[in-house]
């Protein structure tokens, strides 16, 4: 069996889309996924699966919350391997907690193209910084997300996929709780 982190997008914020966590992982067993455990509210769900279809995987998820939740949420899976990769690849070398809270990945389900990166290179630079490992998008911002001009980027349209982001401590937490079974 692997293990899965299911990341989806845009669940518990600002009072849309409301899934409580244990009806999440009820979901979850109810579609035959072994060992799920749930992290915080924003939809983190780790889970083991004979499946190796990563894009399978994702559109029954979707399906799934669709049909049981009734509402659209798109969910990237990545594997323990894969996100241990993004932690290992990450091109900040930050070593103080405080820092962490600035930092955050967000994952995409596919590689961007040249284009979209031609366009988003202008803010390799800034008092705000982004860099691309594969497919996942690395952000250290100076001050936080809801001060920085980032915060109004619309990366979805440009990469041309939905994305959903975490801080760095919570792509820690989920390999760890990933290495425990």
């Amino acid at each position: 069996m692997t293990t899965y982190i299911a990341l989806l997008r845009g669940i518990n914020v600002g009072g849309n889309k409301i899934i409580k966590m244990q009806d999440l992982k009820t979901m979850f067993q109810s579609i035959g996924f072994q060992n799920v455990r749930t992290y915080i509210q924003s939809g983190n769900v780790l889970f083991e699966s004979d499946e190796e279809s990563k894009s399978l995987l994702s559109g029954v998820i979707e399906r799934q919350i669709q049909e049981v939740f009734g509402f659209d949420v798109s969910v990237i899976i990545r594997t323990l391997a894969e996100l241990e990769n993004t932690i290992a690849n990450n091109p900040f070398q930050l070593s103080e907690p405080e820092d962490f809270k600035r930092w955050y990945v967000s994952f995409l389900p596919a590689e961007p193209s040249a284009e979209a990166l031609d366009k988003l290179r202008i803010y390799e630079e800034g008092p705000d910084k982004i860099r691309f490992v594969g497919r996942e998008m690395y952000v250290l911002y100076e001050v936080s997300v809801s001060q920085s001009p980032l915060f109004k980027v619309p990366f979805d349209k440009i990469l041309g996929m939905s994305i959903t982001a975490r801080n760095w401590n919570t792509v820690n937490k989920l390999v760890a709780m990933g290495r425990l079974e």
